[in-house]
């Protein structure tokens, strides 16, 4: 028992030393709400410990008992610091010491950039949202006709948007619909109510709308165009959205990777109607797999 609590004290320390930090996007939203950006060591990472026992009774309790873990948690962080500070011959380190806050101390100072950075598009997101951002592609096996046409069709839309359960037309260029979407435990229905604007048919168009539900709301806005080759359409899409409520308060990167997902399905989805064959099950599974694992094919 006095060997497990050394051993996890040991690799609680590590961690707050090494990997475990809180970080934030621009916005203040928390970008490391899972496991995949808010690291911790595993036992790959820590090393195999000599415990060397020496017993001796407090003078401060009644028994005479101590804590064994307390001391790892405490001390260990110091040491690990004290230690990279005497390596590097600088004064001090701030915890987590991680790869970012070396660099400089390893490599020297970043050079400027030989071109001037391009100047970042500001945020639509506001405090206590998360921000989205994203561009893509798909090739289609169909006119371009067809697929600007299957754009325009609330049918159409409400058997290819993942997790629809009802999309209406409720004007020339304006959309209603009633979706469920979700990451993980983190589920809910929504209102979606959609506008396109900017239609140069069949080229290219622009949607911006906003959702409601019971975990949060978001509002974005995409770019999509229409080019075709060969009898195939290449369909290019990029996005701009902010999402609140609670669905905002799961990590950045699982976050980003799912809107990826659903929008990959949406694509899928919509190729597999315009050229009249059914997706394979299997494969589907496999794409989702890949993109949630941040793989393309």
């Amino acid at each position: 028992m006095v060997a497990g609590q050394v051993s996890g004290s040991f690799t609680h320390a590590l961690g707050a030393a090494l990997y475990e930090e809180s970080s934030y996007a621009p916005d203040g939203s928390l970008s490391s709400g899972t496991l995949a950006d808010y690291l911790i060591p595993t036992m790959m990472e820590v090393p195999e410990l000599r415990i060397l026992h020496h017993e001796s009774p407090s003078p401060f309790t009644p028994l005479g008992a101590k804590g064994v873990g307390e001391g790892n948690c405490m001390s260990t962080p110091v040491c690990i610091a004290n230690a990279v500070a005497d390596a590097l011959g600088i004064e001090d380190v701030t915890l987590p010491i991680t790869p970012a806050k070396l660099a400089a101390h390893i490599h020297g100072a970043e050079p400027a950039p030989k071109t001037p950075p391009v100047a970042q598009k500001a945020s639509t997101a506001k405090a206590g949202e998360r921000a989205l951002t994203g561009s893509g592609k798909a090739v289609v096996d169909a006119p371009r006709q067809q697929i600007w046409n299957m754009l325009l069709d609330s049918a159409t839309l409400m058997s290819v948007i993942p997790g629809a359960h009802n999309v209406e037309k409720v004007g020339d260029s304006k959309f209603h619909a009633d979706v469920t979407l979700g990451i993980g435990p983190v589920k809910g229905r929504y209102k979606a109510k959609i506008k396109l604007s900017d239609m140069k048919e069949p080229d290219s168009i622009t949607l911006s709308g906003g959702t409601e539900g019971a975990l949060g709301s978001g509002h974005g806005t995409g770019f999509i165009t229409l080019t075709e080759a060969d009898g195939k359409t290449t369909v290019a899409y990029t996005y701009e959205a902010a999402v609140g409520g609670k669905i905002a308060s799961i990590g950045g990167r699982l976050l980003d990777g799912a809107a990826k997902v659903v929008i990959g399905q949406f694509f899928e989805a919509l190729a597999s109607k315009a050229s009249g064959r059914r997706a394979s099950p299997l494969m589907s599974l496999i794409r989702r797999l890949l993109a949630l694992l941040g793989v393309s094919r």
